[in-house]
């Protein structure tokens, strides 16, 4: 994250973690703040933050509790992305090296693109979402809130993928997936006939 965040010339004041053996130090080459509520005690509210963790539950809390000591939303996009200029990017969004966001389309707040996702066009991804590596959203998609598409993961066009529902690595969805589901089976074509 830091890398993308120097390509885009963001400068990083450090990190915020719960983790009780990450209050204090440094990490590559930055200090540690602390949790976030004690950072905030420090820095005050004129603070920009960034959530950089994968698991998109514990991205919405973390979210919630920067924005509650006051701090604002930061989104990052790498320099070699490709967004359309009427899309709409939310804030707080992650959009990874060659990314590709399309004509018409939006993305929520605190959603992940990441390297070399792309997002095809009128396609909505909602809130805390995570296109993960490789993955290729098709045209006219929604992607509820929570959602994740796994490492290379396919969708056919006009496809609605449900609210924290999962689409593993490699899958192929081929009919919309409920809210909750979980199609993980690499390679699966979910919903198409069984061979």
């Amino acid at each position: 994250m830091v890398w993308v965040c120097q390509r885009a010339g963001i400068e990083v004041a450090g990190f915020c973690d719960d983790a009780a053996d990450k209050q204090t130090g440094s990490f590559a080459e930055l200090p540690l703040l602390g949790m976030i509520e004690a950072a905030a005690a420090r820095l005050g509210q004129n603070v920009g933050f960034h959530i950089a963790v994968g698991n998109n539950r514990a991205r919405q809390q973390l979210a919630a509790r920067a924005r509650q000591v006051g701090w604002q939303p930061v989104t990052v996009q790498d320099p070699s992305a490709h967004c359309a200029p009427c899309a709409v990017i939310g804030e707080g969004s992650y959009i990874g090296i060659g990314s590709v966001v399309s004509t018409k389309t939006r993305l929520g707040s605190f959603v992940i693109i990441n390297h070399h996702g792309t997002v095809g066009h009128d396609c909505d991804v909602a809130d805390y979402a995570q296109i993960c590596p490789g993955v290729r959203v098709s045209g006219g998609c929604r992607v509820g809130e929570g959602a994740l598409l796994g490492s290379n993961a396919v969708t056919l066009p006009g496809i609605n993928v449900g609210a924290w529902a999962v689409l593993g690595a490699g899958g192929v969805a081929l009919r919309s997936i409920a809210d909750g589901a979980h199609q993980v089976r690499l390679g699966a074509g979910i919903g198409g006939s069984k061979r």
